[in-house]
């Protein structure tokens, strides 16, 4: 009984890839997704003029998916970002990028570029659903929401259902929103 549990695991948990970089399928021009996400927001930009710089999340997954759509010229951490400021010897103008005024004033000084970022609303002490944000930090003003529920119960938390459908749906406002992206 106990090695049937255990194999019953392995196959439940093997069955839910989360946080696999994958290539953007050439077919399809799309992530392999089993889900669509939902679009809060879709502002109109034009972000050929803001595709230099993508400020994103420390991590390896957001940072492997991003580059595969091979859009943005380059992809900087808020550690990289200070990194950066320090070299270029803007400190007095630019002390912190830890907050949105610091951020705002490093797309001013520094270079400018988009803030790319991924929340988490709650219920109780769950997560109820996940949200990828781009903003533009001249303004602090959101030019792009995408949202999935997360569902822990039937569907898991995965790339199939929640991570590539929103990285599907940043596609498509890149795609909308620029005359250069193939």
């Amino acid at each position: 009984m106990k090695k049937l549990f255990i194999l019953c695991a392995i196959a439940l948990l093997s069955a839910c890839s989360v946080f696999k970089v994958v290539p953007i399928d050439p077919k399809t021009g799309y992530y392999p997704a089993k889900t669509e996400a939902q679009v809060v927001l879709s502002k109109p930009t034009d972000l050929d003029k803001r595709k230099s710089l993508l400020l994103i999340a420390d991590h390896d997954f957001v940072r492997g998916q991003i580059t595969n759509m091979h859009y943005f010229d380059e992809l900087m951490t808020l550690s990289e970002l200070e990194t950066k400021i320090v070299k270029a010897q803007l400190t007095d103008k630019i002390p912190s990028v830890n907050d949105k005024i610091g951020i705002n004033n490093a797309a001013k000084y520094y270079k400018d570029f988009l803030w790319f970022r991924v929340e988490f609303k709650k219920e109780g002490y769950a997560n109820k659903s996940v949200k990828f944000i781009l903003t533009d930090p001249q303004n602090m003003e959101d030019i792009f929401i995408t949202e999935t529920e997360l569902d822990y119960q039937w569907k898991g938390v995965n790339d199939q259902y929640n991570w590539y459908p929103m990285f599907n749906a940043m596609l498509k406002y890149i795609r909308d929103n620029s005359k250069s992206y193939k």
